[in-house]
Parts: structure tokens; sequence; C-alpha cells
């Protein structure tokens, strides 16, 4: 943990999300990460049904059209701590039947009862807490309530890059004076220590892949230039050139450039109870 890191209160995310109200759309930057949501959502969510789907952080339905929760389907809900983040995001993705179901809430505490949702997808959620102890107990409630035989997508930033592992290394302040993290990033768990607490947590990882291999820093500076001066053309030949870079996920290099490492996880159904032996007499 880098320094004397607390967790950001709602205010800094309700300030996150004006600025990047105000700022450069991002598009090409924004749909790239929509579609490496979408292929985890496609290849390793079973479709909807069976009961409500979670979806944590909305920042990125608040800011942009190009967000995951387009791809998961109906009987959607969505929480976020910030109240203006969720309100921007109902006002994005409208509510109703179908719609995006927004909730105010705390990971740490969520408001659901256990075992009420049978889909959970967690985008680099996790990463915003300050300290391990936080993030295990936001861990712990997804694990609560998530149905018996329910399957959770998770995203964490991948220590294991060495850009990451140097971002880590930094105080946030000077990352943020230079326009490297435009929000509060945590602790960052190892892969070693994700697979430890979902056993704890019982919770069975079945899939871990590194994902997002390209670079962010030069890829949001370069979508907001490329935006400025060719527009949409430009968005889309920007997107098939970072979905090119994408193919990094198919060599041996993959867990040193991938920024985030997912996980596909199910809940372990309980065992059942053994029946007590009769004693002879």
């Amino acid at each position: 943990m880098r320094g004397a890191a607390t967790t950001p209160s709602r205010g800094h995310w309700d300030r996150a999300v004006e600025e990047a109200l105000r700022g450069p759309a991002l598009g090409a930057w924004r749909e790239y990460m929509r579609r490496v949501y979408a292929r985890l959502i496609r290849e390793w969510l079973p479709p909807p049904g069976g009961g409500p789907t979670l979806k944590t952080d909305l920042f990125e339905e608040a800011v942009t059209s190009r967000h995951p929760a387009a791809d998961l389907g109906r009987g959607l809900v969505g929480i976020d701590g910030s109240e203006a983040v969720a309100r921007a995001a109902r006002n994005r993705r409208g509510g109703g039947p179908g719609g995006l179901r927004p909730v105010v809430a705390d990971l740490r505490q969520l408001p659901f009862r256990s075992g009420g949702v049978a889909r959970v997808l967690s985008g680099s959620s996790l990463d915003h807490f300050g300290s391990r102890s936080e993030l295990a107990a936001a861990l712990a409630e997804l694990a609560r309530v998530l149905a018996p035989g329910g399957v959770m997508v998770l995203t964490f930033d991948n220590p294991h890059n060495p850009v990451i592992r140097l971002r880590n290394l930094l105080p946030f302040p000077w990352l943020r004076r230079a326009g490297l993290v435009p929000y509060y990033v945590g602790v960052t768990p190892t892969r070693r220590e994700a697979l430890r607490r979902f056993e704890e947590l019982g919770l069975a990882a079945t899939r871990i892949e590194p994902v997002a291999h390209v670079p962010r820093a030069p890829a949001v500076a370069l979508s907001a230039l490329v935006e400025r001066a060719a527009g949409t053309r430009g968005d889309r030949l920007l997107v098939r050139a970072f979905e090119a870079l994408e193919r990094l996920g198919l060599l041996p290099t993959r867990l040193r450039t991938g920024y985030y490492l997912a996980f596909r996880v199910v809940k372990r159904s309980p065992r059942p109870a053994r029946a007590r032996r009769r004693s002879p007499g």
C-alpha cells in the first residue's frame, strides 16, 4: 500500500464524474474497453435469467453510451457509492423494465439479501480501496449476495504488469497532477492473493486471463487527439488498432502486458449436512 492511502469519499467520485463529463468523449478508448468486457460477458457469464444481474461501479455508464451494462441484458441492477454517478448513469441508460436500476450503496455493505444475485460483473471496482481489509470486506459481500452456482466476473489492476507495479509505488497526488490517473487507485492483489481469498469465500476460480493489453495513458491521450482531428472516422480506425494490439494476450508475455487480471469465479453450492449415525441399542 502506498504511503497513507485512504479510500476516497463519495465527493471524490462526484468530482471525477463531473470532470469526465466536461472532458473529451474518448470514444475510441471507451469503445475498446467496452469490447474487452463484452467478450468476457459473452464467453464467461451465463445468459440472463434465474435472478438479477449485479454490476458494480456505474462510472462508465455515467460518462458514455459505450459501456459494459449495454451487453448485460435485462434484469440489471447497478450499484455505485456516488449519488451523482448513479443519477448520471440512470439518465443516460434509462430505468424501468429492462433498463438499469441504479442503487447508491457501499460495496462493503450491500443492501441485498444473501444468495439473491445470479450474475455479477465487477469491472475494476475493487481497485479503489485504501487497505486490503476493505477490499476483503467488499469481496466477501459480493460472495454473500451471489447465489450458489452463480457466476461472477471480476477484474483487478494487474500488479504483474511493470507499468502498474510502478504506478502503485508512486503517491496518488503525483499521478493525479501529472494527468496519468484521473481518480484514486488503491491496493492491488496479486493473482495468488486473489485465488486464496476466493477459496476462503467458497468461490472457485474457473478462468484467469490478463486483458486490456493497450497501454492506458498513451491510448487515452491518442484517443482525445484523434477525436479532435478526425472525428468519428478516426475513432473507428483507432478502435481497430487497439483491438489488433489486444492480440498480445495470445503471447507468452501476456501476464506482463495485460493491464487487468480477469477472473471467472463460481460460488460453490453448500455441502449437504451428513446424517447423524444412530448408535446401536
